[in-house]
């Protein structure tokens, strides 16, 4: 009867470390997704990581596929998007051209800003969030092969401090 026992617990054990359920070293939780300069650790003050997935974004009608670091400040999220791009440059330009499209001629949401000894552009836009109208701010850049866009907050100090964080 006690072999029974040992028998029975050993083939339960067996099952499920073959399983993968206790031990999985091919899982993408285990490994380091994403651009190294979307920081994970040394962040800012106040900010907390949250953790990175992959995502998509829509640009002219087509989706283009990239990583989001999330982080926490306060009581708010706030994201890095990073699309990898043989013509980041040309990508930034159709971001920004679909981002301007809802405000046609009343309004030039874009300033031109130096961040990390770069230009970047701060993008002001506005949605509903319990029936009131508020801005939100990121910051939107090309560089090496890559276009990132780091807010949408409501407050553009901690957009600008989480992005200079990225040393990017």
């Amino acid at each position: 009867m006690f072999n029974k026992y040992i028998l029975l617990s050993i083939l339960i054990i067996a099952s499920v470390f073959s399983s993968g359920c206790l031990i999985d070293n091919n899982s993408k939780a285990n490994q380091s997704i994403g651009p190294d300069f979307i920081p994970k650790t040394d962040l800012p003050a106040g900010f907390t990581y949250m953790g990175i997935h992959e995502t998509t974004l829509n640009i002219a009608n087509s989706t283009v596929n990239g990583f989001e670091g999330i982080y926490r400040y306060g009581k708010d999220d706030i994201y890095i998007i990073a699309i990898k791009n043989d013509d980041p440059e040309a990508l930034l330009s159709q971001y920004k051209a679909d981002l301007r499209a809802p405000f046609k001629a009343e309004y030039d949401p874009f300033e031109e800003i130096t961040i990390n000894g770069h230009s970047a552009t701060k993008f002001t836009g506005f949605r509903i969030e319990n029936g009131k109208t508020v801005q939100r701010y990121s910051l939107i850049w090309a560089k090496n092969g890559y276009l990132i866009q780091v807010g949408s907050f409501a407050d553009v100090n901690p957009v600008v401090v989480l992005a200079s964080a990225t040393g990017y």
